[in-house]
């Protein structure tokens, strides 16, 4: 019994060695810096004040607002139900500065995310397959009610207007898929996925209610994308299917020092 459980023992080494060594030997941020900042509010949220922020600006990386769940999602480029970890994961809130290394492309960024993921916060990991449901965007009955802008139309930083009854107008520029980090993240939505066909580029109008103590934030946002969606001509339906997950073996709350 003893020599079982000293091979089993072994082979988990090996295993959590390998996917650490995995992590590491690919693309890597030159320079990152981590720190932990206060969680956002709805009021915060809405004003602008706290909004999340992942910008890539030549050879910067800019993340801010984000908790280890959702740089767990960008880092292995799936949704956040198909990341199984800690609920800790979920209630920390960090900014990351880094700085990319020269001939590094914009599609590296997940892979270095990965990689400080496993260096800054011991991050170890599994994969499985698992049954998922998911939000299906697709074109209803009466068609897009949106018109189409052309291709070359540059995407302006989206704007936010207070109304009299206290209801914050969102407009955006983008196609259906740009929706869903936010649909997702903040709206409750499972994992969407297009079926629309549409490629193009729309502008969107979102009308969010004003923070109540009677509803969450994301009840007020999940409410706010079905209305818009469903007023654009679209149809939001519920399925289930099998996706990749990645299981978290082992995480530290905090990084290690910068």
């Amino acid at each position: 019994m003893r020599g079982f459980f000293t091979v089993t023992t072994a082979l988990v080494l090996c295993l959590c060695a390998w996917v650490g060594a995995d992590a590491q030997s690919g693309p890597a941020f030159e320079v990152v810096s981590i720190k932990p900042i206060p969680p956002p509010t709805p009021a915060t949220i809405q004003d602008g004040t706290s909004r999340p922020v992942f910008n890539i600006d030549a050879s910067r990386v800019e993340i801010s607002g984000f908790t280890p769940i959702v740089l767990l999602a960008r880092a292995f480029q799936v949704s956040l139900d198909q990341i199984d970890a800690p609920d800790f994961a979920r209630g920390q809130y960090f900014a990351v500065q880094a700085t990319l290394p020269a001939g590094a492309t914009r599609e590296q960024v997940p892979e270095m995310l990965r990689t400080m993921l496993v260096e800054r916060f011991k991050l170890v990991y599994h994969r499985e397959t698992r049954e998922y449901p998911v939000t299906v965007v697709t074109v209803g009955k009466t068609g897009i009610k949106l018109t189409r802008l052309p291709d070359d139309t540059p995407t302006p930083r989206e704007t936010r207007v207070r109304l009299p009854d206290g209801t914050t107008r969102i407009t955006m520029v983008g196609k259906v898929s740009s929706l869903f980090p936010v649909m997702n993240s903040f709206g409750g939505f499972p994992r969407s996925i297009d079926e629309t066909g549409l490629d193009g580029r729309y502008t969107w109008v979102q009308d969010q209610a004003p923070a109540s103590p009677e509803r969450t934030f994301q009840e007020i946002v999940h409410d706010s994308f079905t209305a818009m969606m469903e007023a654009a001509g679209l149809r939001l339906e519920a399925r289930k299917v099998p996706q990749e997950t990645i299981v978290v073996d082992h995480l530290e709350k905090m990084p290690t020092e910068n």
